[in-house]
């Protein structure tokens, strides 16, 4: 039995592993399985979710912008998977980080401002959105944190200020705009990447009641009134059925006329006379189950189900510490944002504006999306010795270029 997580320097009496996913044997053939299914779901995914995008725009020209941000979203896919390896991130985590803050302060001062929101950025002819970005980085934070903090007992809360403190900046910057929902996915990431990290039980349970403290503090102080107006509707949807509730229920109409098969495509008629709101962005899942029904909502969940066990997979075969955590930091990506949309269009969370992967229309999204399921492949790589021994930019330790 090999360990592919050899920490050479580190004595097992000193060191422990804060990823409860142990890694185990490394068996070369069968792993190399894993990257296969994923970049085959990712596919699947993709032309179901242009599909569906066809119908939800009805041909329009978001349709053919949304082809034009796939190729470009591809090229990422494939420069994370196949050109950079994971040790270039851990090199530049926090500037990574950094740069990012520094363009969601940039959205907060001359942002673009769309629906009430000031969450894009324009550079010349290239407008983005930067809180998507902001996913991606906090991932590598979280996991850079844990690869340079490791620690022989379960860490404290003041083990763990340092990055709250990075996490929560990154979170008030977003909510900033305001967009509580990205916000909120970018903490749950850090969260998720949390529970694979053994935590002091008492100081778990402070951050638990301080969590719950703010939660009463933002919905007096905080939140505007038409965001509470959302957790309101998500208990009682008929309160306002033309106005703030009427989204929510066009969605249960549109997904319950689907029944098991659906109508067909381009059939769904809420889609198609345009009673669906917001049906190419945060509502995309219930046109694809008014058109695809039950059976196509199943093999869509299967679909996203598998690619969440295959990222862990591979985060449990990790190369190191960050590699495992990263893994976990992009597998969560891929699995708030599904479990978020999906839950906000069959009535069980508050509409938050998170994109379907692969679905929702967006040119970031669908480019962070791409590089998230990249970087999971090009752990794996390096977990199977695939990648050069390269230093980032071809710099050596003594500052010379590498010939």
């Amino acid at each position: 039995m090999s360990d592919v997580n050899d920490k050479s320097n580190h004595s097992p009496t000193m060191v422990s592993e804060p990823v409860l996913l142990v890694p185990g044997q490394e068996i070369r053939e069968p792993r190399l399985l894993w990257s296969r299914v994923i970049i085959g779901i990712m596919f699947a995914l993709i032309i179901m979710g242009m599909t569906n995008l066809y119908s939800a725009a009805m041909g329009t020209g978001l349709f053919w912008s949304q082809l034009k941000n796939l190729a470009i979203a591809l090229i990422a896919f494939f420069v994370c998977g196949w050109v950079i390896p994971p040790r270039h991130y851990n090199t530049y985590a926090y500037w990574i980080f950094g740069l990012v803050c520094m363009l969601l302060i940039l959205v907060d001062i001359m942002g673009g401002i769309a629906m009430g929101a000031q969450r894009w950025l324009k550079i010349g002819p290239i407008v983005f959105q930067p809180s998507e970005l902001a996913k991606v980085a906090v991932a590598m934070v979280v996991a850079k944190f844990f690869h340079t903090s490791r620690l022989s007992r379960p860490y404290s809360l003041r083990d763990l200020l340092p990055l709250g403190a990075i996490i929560g900046a990154a979170f008030v910057l977003i909510f900033a705009q305001p967009d509580f929902g990205t916000a909120g996915v970018c903490a749950l990431i850090a969260a998720c990447q949390l529970a694979f990290v053994r935590v002091n039980g008492k100081s778990l349970g402070i951050v638990i009641v301080t969590m719950l403290v703010l939660l009463v503090v933002a919905w007096f102080f905080v939140l505007h009134d038409y965001q509470k107006l959302r957790v309101l509707n998500l208990i009682y949807p008929e309160m306002d059925r033309s106005g703030t509730g009427y989204n929510a229920l066009q969605s249960f109409i549109a997904i319950g006329s689907g029944k098991f098969f659906g109508k067909g495509f381009l059939e769904g008629t809420q889609t198609q006379l345009q009673f669906l709101p917001a049906r190419h962005t945060d509502f995309i899942f219930a046109v694809f189950t008014e058109e695809h029904g039950f059976l196509g909502a199943t093999i869509l969940f299967g679909l996203f189900v598998t690619l969440v066990y295959m990222g862990l997979a591979i985060a449990k075969h990790g190369k190191d510490i960050f590699s495992s955590m990263l893994a976990i930091g992009m597998t969560a990506i891929i699995f708030v944002s599904f479990m978020i949309n999906t839950s906000m269009v069959l009535g069980l969370f508050p509409v938050v504006g998170v994109p379907l992967p692969f679905f929702s229309y967006g040119g970031t999204a669908m480019i962070m999306f791409c590089s998230s399921l990249g970087i999971l492949i090009g752990i794996e790589r390096d977990s199977l010795d695939l990648f050069r021994k390269t230093h980032p930019f071809n710099i050596g330790s003594n500052g010379k270029a590498i010939k």
